[in-house]
């Protein structure tokens, strides 16, 4: 699956099929995962806290924050206000840190134009400053950090022209380094080979490498390294950096109770028969996805299914950026869907992401995430 070039403009969890399906909403627009729903170990009272074990735990999931889009509105939700700025570093200060990145890397630092927004859902300012030979750099306004750079030049793809995997990896790990990135801070996780073929593997034409950062012996997809070499110019065509820090939150809860809490939540809705059940522990972020599922099974699954949903008829919500340990619990549903492969394939399986320590259902997917994390 080639990575899709539009970059994040709009901070949004919508319902949808798997993490980092891109939609078209304006320009440059990137969907997020969606998610969660509340349910707890032992008891749970209102002020906040569940009993696991002899332990009393503070909760950590909250009932997310709907958010209403308008059609057409999108200009002016994202529109840098005064308020705003008083959160986020100065446009000069950005500025100083996108050229000094630029100049480490060795890129033309003449910036000729700006393309600036406010995330829809919060104060957060993303800079994003155009050079002289059309690069795009974009900087946290919140944090100051560095987080993508990309080749805007049209011409930088031939499909007739292939690199090799090990070829690209080099490429990317030269970079990796003059990023000043420390050796063994990060480790490749994912390697996508776009070739005509469409095997995802071998030589391509634009090979997207993934890197990220290991905990034991499992890796947290939230602090990554994203770099696209194309094989035209054999350079990057953009390279990415994601970091929400891991909470390290500790084990407390089972396997098996993560799946008793799964399907205990999952019996509230579906009433398809149950045929398996597998979970494994890893490293999630919260999302509203299992918490739309909940409120409104049908509506949360025909916005995923039709084509032509409206945008603003979706349910948007706006949670806290969390990355736990969870067991991921995958429910598997007698198939009874005929011969309607679209809701085969989006209602035959769901995910739901159990809290590690709260037992809290802070999160879902459709289908099977064990899978398509991979």
């Amino acid at each position: 699956m080639e990575f899709d070039k539009n970059k994040v403009k709009f901070k949004i969890a919508i319902s949808k099929i798997k993490e980092e399906n891109d939609i078209v909403m304006k320009n440059k627009t990137r969907s997020i995962f969606k998610t969660v729903v509340t349910t707890t170990i032992g008891i749970a009272l209102s002020t906040g806290v569940v009993f696991a074990g002899s332990k009393v735990i503070e909760k950590i999931w909250k009932t997310p924050e709907k958010v209403q889009i308008l059609s057409g509105d999108l200009e002016e939700i994202t529109k840098i206000t005064e308020e705003s700025k008083k959160e986020n570093i100065t446009e000069e200060k950005a500025k100083e840190i996108a050229v000094n990145k630029l100049k480490e890397i060795g890129f033309n630092s003449n910036i000729v134009d700006t393309n600036h927004y406010k995330e829809f859902n919060s104060n957060k300012i993303w800079y994003r400053f155009n050079t002289e030979d059309n690069y795009e750099i974009s900087i946290d306004g919140k944090t100051g950090a560095f987080y993508d750079i990309w080749n805007n030049n049209a011409n930088i793809h031939d499909r007739n022209k292939e690199i090799s995997e090990q070829e690209a990896i080099e490429i990317a790990n030269k970079y990796y380094k003059l990023f000043g990135f420390k050796e063994g801070e990060y480790e490749i996780t994912k390697i996508w080979s776009n070739n005509n073929e469409g095997s995802g593997k071998g030589s391509g034409f634009k090979i997207d490498i993934q890197f990220s950062k290991k905990y034991g012996e499992i890796y947290n997809p939230y602090e990554r390294i994203s770099i696209a070499i194309e094989s035209k110019n054999k350079d990057f065509d953009y390279f990415m950096v994601e970091n929400i820090p891991f909470d390290k939150n500790e084990i407390m809860i089972t396997e098996e109770q993560a799946i008793q809490i799964a399907l205990e939540e999952d019996k509230k809705i579906e009433t398809n028969k149950v045929v398996e059940t597998k979970a494994k522990k890893m490293i999630v972020k919260m999302n509203a996805d299992a918490y739309d599922r909940i409120k409104d099974k049908k509506k949360h699954y025909e916005a995923m299914q039709r084509v032509d949903y409206k945008v603003e008829e979706r349910n948007y919500y706006n949670v806290e950026d969390k990355v736990r340990n969870a067991w991921v619990v995958v429910i598997t549903y007698e198939d009874n869907f005929g011969d309607d492969s679209v809701k085969r394939f989006t209602e035959g399986q769901y995910s739901y992401f159990v809290d590690a320590t709260t037992g809290e259902i802070i999160g879902g997917a459709t289908m099977d995430y064990i899978y398509s994390a991979r």
